[in-house]
């Protein structure tokens, strides 16, 4: 079946369907391991869409293109297909397309050929080692790690943290409303995971990074169908050089307690703070400095006051 869910990702909806209605071709992302879960989905008809892993059908008046990706698998082919000739345009020709041979008016429909997920574990058909999600939280007063299986985007909750695993690439995925517990618990849970694992896989030659949400890289998107960028999008905006770092660099930031002031007020907020209690990350001194008062007495004011003065010192 197809479930249409059109995205936009960095446009405005207006914006996606001027688009649309003036190229009048669409993108279905294909993608699903068993009979049950293989689906066709609405994705933006963008070239960066694209990932080695899956099927495309790309929908256009006159044609129909089914674009099979290196590390697809026979039942996305044939769900592809299915979607091509009786679903999406019954009486537009079908042209299926293996990665690499193209045809220029493909590329053309898709707003000209970008870069895409095409990593070498994507590339692998039937891979030995598929993608897994773990789900951590600390809402039961303790971190807890849980495996999802047949994830979907909507299993990024934003509340809580992450864990990707992908063989040689590991995303520890930082909800907006994650607290630090959870993000230095997830930091630290898959480098423990990698380091104990059975498989014999050597922890040198895997990369962990963590990512912010709404800052998701490709290779992490291309894991979950129909990927849409309206999704949760966090309120806060980060900067694009904090949204993705190596999960090393990450957790040095987190042990580090204090901040200069200079550093947190004026809209600022360094990886790993938490941006509502800025006013934590200040040493004794300075704290004393900003607000004329200790930690002690700050903390005993009612919470409106507490706020009233945090956007006073542009610390909120």
């Amino acid at each position: 079946a197809v479930v249409s869910t059109q995205s936009t990702g960095e446009q405005t909806e207006e914006e996606a369907a001027v688009e649309a209605e003036e190229n009048s071709c669409k993108l279905f992302h294909v993608k699903g391991s068993t009979e049950d879960c293989c689906k066709g989905i609405e994705v933006v008809p963008k070239a960066s869409m694209l990932n080695s892993n899956d099927v495309f059908v790309l929908s256009y008046d006159i044609t129909t293109y089914v674009w099979y990706g290196k590390g697809c698998s026979s039942l996305e082919m044939k769900v592809g297909d299915y979607i091509a000739t009786t679903i999406v345009n019954k009486s537009a020709p079908m042209l299926g397309i293996h990665e690499g041979s193209e045809p220029a008016q493909f590329w053309a429909l898709l707003g000209g050929k970008e870069e895409y997920a095409d990593s070498i574990t994507l590339a692998t058909a039937e891979p030995i080692y598929p993608a897994r999600l773990f789900h951590v939280s600390n809402a039961k007063g303790y971190i807890a790690i849980e495996e999802i299986v047949d994830f979907a985007q909507e299993d990024l909750i934003e509340e809580d943290v992450i864990i990707l695993d992908c063989r040689d690439e590991v995303f520890v995925w930082i909800g907006a409303g994650a607290n630090e517990d959870e993000r230095s618990g997830g930091l630290e849970l898959a480098t423990e995971y990698i380091n104990s694992d059975p498989t014999g896989r050597d922890p040198d030659a895997v990369t962990i990074y963590q990512i912010r949400q709404g800052h998701e890289p490709p290779n992490f998107r291309a894991h979950f169908a129909g990927w849409d960028f309206r999704f949760r999008t966090p309120k806060n905006k980060i900067a694009a050089e904090d949204g993705i770092t190596l999960a090393s660099d990450a957790l040095a930031q987190l042990e580090r307690e204090n901040y200069p002031y200079a550093d947190l007020s004026d809209g600022k907020c360094p990886v790993g703070v938490d941006p509502c209690s800025k006013e934590n990350y200040l040493d004794e001194d300075e704290f004393l400095l900003v607000f004329g008062m200790d930690r002690a007495k700050f903390q005993n004011l009612a919470k409106w006051r507490k706020i009233n003065l945090k956007k006073e010192k542009k610390l909120f």
